[in-house]
């Protein structure tokens, strides 16, 4: 990986300045969410950010008399969207239709500080989901979901080409739009699940853009060939979605066979595999195969138990189809985890990873909370985590997990808890502290903490 030592951030980015724009770069579903900031010294002419040309405003952000919608106006017609969402969701009849609008709205602020615990900075969340389920016929129904989001930050007016931060990558249709681009406000909604599901018998057949969910670990998922997500992204809990085509048949109560095929915009960026999951001796296992981005891939899985803890465990080998000059074609990716619940509640989560495609290619890599691929699943070779989750209450939860990135001598914390305030009302505090790992991305990320509000519908 090509170190970023100058860098340029802002709320959930961390961006290397060795480049004056993000453009070429497709920086996945979920760019913007609550990681540390990264903060680069004060601009002078030595920054190669500083001297870069902020990118323009689009025509329809500015407020002038050419017939554009002006900003405030943006503003007010989220919000609007926002109320109008909550309450008709909210009508007691809905249940008894097909339609359903289920969602949330959450406010999040957030304060940022460098790696030496100095230089504050504030920041902010407006969160709406809206999940909408149709029940056409008894084995039809279609899904749609997405988020609005208005963030906050002094240093977005500062990131040249912000808007290629907010888009979704490499997605086969592009069902993002970034309303508002003005000074420190961001304005950015998206569609993550967009899809047709069919079931008859033992089959199940989903079109559109789904979670395609191959993984069976808390934290690293190699076997996830379709839809990998970031564990330091906490603001995400529904995880992003991939367009594909996925067709399920159920053999016996304990075995299926699954195929999906996920196309993109260019031919080597697509995913097309198989998997057969069935049980042996208790004992949950999977098989896959198929194509990876130009590579070739064979994995497995499986989750059972030693004694009263769960075991659980994926591995994945990847080989290039085509030789490339000084990479090697082959390695594997590899994690195996134990879970236990104590008698008291507190339920505890001990992983180990083994990323043996670690700085294969030497890409950057842009932000701290984009999913990786699953062939390079982590900023490091080896990853240990322990998590432990506790129950205080029947309105009170917290949690802390530790992850330790031994190769690059780096250490990640992360202590939460939640309170349920009122029925469909909740509070959470979360706090994310990135500590070594000098030359890496995570240098200079620093250390954020977060209080968020969330209203369910």
């Amino acid at each position: 990986m090509n170190t970023p030592f100058a860098t340029k951030s802002f709320s959930g980015l961390v961006l290397s300045a060795q480049r004056q724009s993000l453009s070429g770069r497709s920086p996945a579903p979920g760019a913007g969410h609550t990681a540390p900031i990264v903060r680069s010294p004060k601009p002078d002419c030595t920054h190669p950010a500083a001297n870069a040309q902020k990118p323009p405003k689009f025509k329809h952000q500015t407020s002038d008399s050419s017939g554009s919608v002006p900003s405030n106006l943006k503003l007010f017609c989220f919000f609007l969207v926002l109320l109008l969402a909550g309450s008709a969701a909210a009508r007691p009849c809905c249940d008894n239709f097909s339609f359903r609008l289920r969602g949330y709205m959450k406010a999040m602020p957030g304060l940022h500080l460098d790696r030496d615990f100095g230089d504050p900075s504030f920041h902010n969340t407006f969160h709406n989901r809206l999940n909408f389920r149709w029940d056409i016929i008894d084995y039809l129904d279609l899904r749609i979901e997405g988020r609005n989001r208005l963030l906050y930050h002094e240093l977005y007016d500062e990131i040249p080409g912000i808007e290629d931060v907010f888009a979704q990558g490499d997605a086969l249709v592009d069902l993002s739009w970034l309303w508002l681009s003005d000074g420190g406000w961001i304005g950015h909604s998206e569609v993550d699940r967009l899809y047709l599901s069919w079931r008859r018998s033992s089959w199940r057949v989903r079109a559109g853009r789904q979670r395609v969910n191959w993984g069976i670990n808390l934290v690293s998922n190699p076997n996830d060939l379709f839809n990998t997500y970031s564990f330091f992204d906490f603001d995400y809990p529904e995880r992003p979605g991939t367009d594909a085509v996925r067709v399920q048949h159920y053999i016996s109560r304990l075995s299926s066979i699954e195929v999906a095929v996920s196309p993109a915009r260019n031919n080597r960026d697509m995913v097309a595999a198989a998997k057969y999951a069935y049980n042996l001796r208790g004992y949950d296992i999977q098989v896959l195969g198929g194509y990876f981005r130009d590579r070739m891939t064979l994995g497995g899985g499986w989750a059972g138990h030693i004694g009263g803890a769960g075991f659980k465990g994926e591995i994945s080998w990847f080989y290039d189809i085509d030789e490339r000059q000084d990479i090697d074609r082959g390695n594997i990716v590899a994690a195996a985890g134990l879970d236990y619940m104590f008698a008291n509640g507190t339920f505890v989560v001990a992983e180990f990873l083994y990323n043996g495609g670690h700085n294969r290619t030497g890409e950057d890599i842009f932000l701290v909370t984009e999913p990786m691929r699953a062939d390079d699943i982590m900023f490091s070779e080896y990853a240990i985590t322990l998590n432990a989750d506790h129950s205080f209450s029947p309105i009170l939860q917290g949690g802390m997990a530790v992850m330790v990135l031994p190769d690059i001598e780096a250490v990640f914390v992360m202590p939460q808890f939640s309170y349920s305030v009122a029925t469909d009302l909740d509070f959470e505090f979360v706090a994310q502290i990135f500590a070594g790992g000098d030359g890496t991305i995570l240098e200079e990320a620093g250390h954020g903490f977060f209080g968020s509000l969330r209203y369910s519908f």
